[in-house]
């Protein structure tokens, strides 16, 4: 993986979909939802929980709690923030789906390699 990779609309509507499972306080880079998200999308967990701060920075809830992120979102962030403000089924949906997606090969393969090993015993 290269460092400073930009973010795709993907990765950052996945982060985003963590962004509203997990409380503030857990949007660390050891939190095992967010290593787990990094391994999904190829990226690092520092980096993950980072994009995570961008998030709350641009959360109302957040600003006025003077929350600030790491560095300023990006405009690809904040116009999907934007929209998941003003179509929240449908983002958050595409989010799941996104996310199901992305699970299922893995599943598929960890049982093929579990197969393997008992086959192999």
């Amino acid at each position: 993986m290269k460092k400073g990779k930009l973010w795709t609309r993907d990765e950052l509507l996945l982060a985003l979909n963590l962004y509203f499972k997990i409380p503030f306080g857990q949007f660390d880079q050891h939190n095992p939802k967010v290593i787990n998200l990094a391994k999904l999308i190829d990226r690092t967990s520092s980096s993950v929980a980072m994009q995570l701060s961008n998030f709350a920075s641009l959360d109302p809830y957040h600003q006025n709690r003077g929350v600030s992120g790491l560095r300023p979102p990006g405009k690809l962030a904040q116009q999907l923030w934007a929209e998941v403000q003003s179509d929240w089924e449908n983002v958050i949906l595409e989010s799941e789906n996104l996310l199901e997606a992305l699970m299922q090969p893995q599943s598929k393969a960890e049982a093929a390699t579990k197969l393997a090993d008992t086959r192999a015993s």
